[in-house]
């Protein structure tokens, strides 16, 4: 795990060191030169800074006191509701459609911050991994003793071989793309982390863009109890 952190903390010193050593090296670098190469440096700070926050927080959940969630009786629908607001210029820019259901009204006792950080990981993702004219799909569902969250993207898709890794620290699937797309590799790993102490569960199942075809499918499903377990 070190070695891990090591190395992803390495990959934006390394690239910012060899843009500013460039700069050093020249004498009257042209303005737009020299602004482009701030913009890359500026972009790769923002990046080392998701990484060590990303990092922060599973450090924090790895604390068994840091485990207590800050538990409330939240509504779901209107939480869900938010959230999705403001995620969807998100998605407009991308051409990407969200779209929400939900079968019924649902309390819950869960930890809002929390529960929003899942919601916001997994939703933009979607939204990464989409393809432009796809779809984004949220479905809230409940039985008598847990809720249900649903998130489906019409986006790339995971192949089979990696769906079983996509939880573990530092995994990605494509990793000049997460990191295109600002992925630290540790996002999925906070989710399923949160999960577990709300006592719920996590799954995916996904099928990759198959030759000729323009869309795939990736599906999360959570399960989370309805009233929470001290």
């Amino acid at each position: 795990f070190v070695s891990n952190v090591s190395h992803e903390l390495k990959t934006p010193l390394t690239s910012m060191k060899v843009l500013a050593d460039s700069l050093v090296s020249q004498d009257d670098v042209p303005s737009e030169i020299y602004r482009e190469f701030m913009e890359d440096i500026v972009s790769e700070i923002d990046r080392e800074n998701k990484i060590i926050n990303d990092l922060l927080s599973l450090v924090k959940m790895d604390r068994k006191s840091a485990n207590v969630l800050n538990v409330t009786t939240v509504n779901i629908n209107e939480l869900l509701d938010l959230l999705l607001k403001r995620l969807r210029p998100l998605a407009a820019v991308r051409n990407i459609e969200i779209v929400y259901e939900s079968m019924r009204d649902i309390e819950a006792e869960v930890d809002d911050i929390k529960l929003t950080q899942v919601v916001t990981n997994l939703v933009e993702n979607a939204i990464k991994y989409n393809v432009p004219g796809g779809k984004v799909i949220v479905t809230l569902n409940a039985d008598i003793d847990s809720f249900f969250l649903r998130i489906q993207d019409t986006g790339i898709g995971i192949p089979e071989e990696h769906q079983k890794n996509i939880f573990q620290r530092f995994f990605r699937v494509d990793k000049a793309r997460s990191r295109e797309t600002g992925g630290t590799g540790l996002g999925l790993s906070i989710v399923d982390s949160i999960i577990s102490s709300h006592g719920g569960q996590i799954k995916v199942v996904s099928k990759p863009v198959a030759d000729g075809e323009k869309f795939g499918e990736t599906v999360f499903t959570i399960k989370i109890p309805l009233k929470h377990k001290k």
